[in-house]
């Protein structure tokens, strides 16, 4: 999995004009799993998801990949098409 760097700079909205996520990777080690750190562009609020080859762990909500995804990514307005992950069309 990777994720595109970023600038992690505090309230920078020059992208979508919201501050961006500021996001951190740290690796696994011993029996900790590997997690990402997002924390919010205007203020201190975070959120920790560790994951693994079967799971995540999204703030200490454990669940299955599978079932993550048919949670999240109807919010992120992305459907599954086939063997294929469709963006929806945006609402106006």
């Amino acid at each position: 999995m990777e994720i595109k760097k970023r600038a992690n700079r505090f309230y920078d909205t020059s992208q979508y004009g919201y501050p961006q996520i500021r996001v951190y990777h740290k690796k696994g080690y011993n029996k900790k799993s590997p997690r990402y750190l997002l924390k919010c562009g205007c203020c201190d609020e975070k959120i920790e998801i560790y994951y693994d080859e079967d799971g995540l762990e999204i703030d200490g909500v454990n669940g299955s990949i599978e079932n993550w995804r048919d949670i999240l990514l109807p919010l992120l307005l992305i459907e599954k098409r086939e063997d294929d992950f469709v963006a929806k069309k945006v609402p106006k």
